[in-house]
């Protein structure tokens, strides 16, 4: 993971231009794919926008797990080997890393353990694996520590309702948990700044499209 820059933007679903961007400081994080697990059925969905990067940036794909309602998933053996196989497919679009995005509830947690063992068992040995984890993962519900990954990306943004308590910790000078929380953070544009611990690879989320201007304020807001 010491490969990747200091900043990483999250290129979501929609088309994004950042042929602009200086790879020598800031990578890209884009959304490659979204699995749906439906009754007992994966179902990959490849983006579909344009994602422009010049030759040389540091790219990771981003893989968005979302469990259906309707039908629930099984999380059966079979469901967890199909998707592993579809994500570890994916992997091929990205040279320096994988990351999941999965916002697993209790009951989806002996899964999504079982996917990631499953899933880094199909990667090559040399590409890290990242993944999102909610805040309260990293804090005072710590059940990600042994999971088979390099890096786990507490998000601190769009926390509900944990925002006041998660941030009045941070202020007090609270650092995450589990080891793997604490080579970086996600942050959003859109919401204010946070204390957090210095030194941090900082991955930036923003509801709108990417621009010259927006990217320049953002790095210099990761900069504090």
């Amino acid at each position: 993971m010491g490969r990747l820059p200091h900043v990483m933007l999250w290129a979501w679903e929609r088309r994004e231009d950042l042929s602009f961007i200086d790879p020598q400081k800031v990578g890209v994080a884009y959304l490659a794919g979204t699995l749906h697990l439906s009754g007992d059925r994966v179902v990959m969905l490849p983006r579909l926008q344009p994602l422009i990067v010049p030759r040389d940036a540091v790219v990771i794909a981003v893989i968005r797990i979302e469990a259906d309602r309707l039908p629930a998933p099984t999380m059966s053996p079979r469901q967890r080997a199909d998707a592993a196989r579809a994500i570890a497919h994916m992997a091929r679009y990205s040279p320096a890393a994988i990351q999941i995005d999965f916002d697993a509830t209790r009951s989806q947690r002996r899964f999504y353990l079982d996917l990631l063992a499953d899933l880094r068992s199909r990667l090559p040995p040399a590409m890290p694996l990242s993944i999102t984890a909610l805040a309260s993962w990293c804090i005072y519900d710590d059940w990600i520590a042994d999971l088979p990954v390099d890096e786990a990306v507490p998000m601190l943004f769009r926390m509900g309702a944990d925002s006041a308590a998660i941030d009045e910790f941070l202020r007090r000078g609270g650092d995450f948990a589990p080891a793997l929380g604490r080579y970086s953070v996600g942050v959003a544009t859109d919401e204010p700044s946070r204390a957090v611990p210095a030194g941090r690879r900082v991955y930036i989320f923003s509801p709108h499209a990417w621009t010259e201007e927006s990217v320049a304020t953002a790095i210099a807001e990761a900069a504090k």
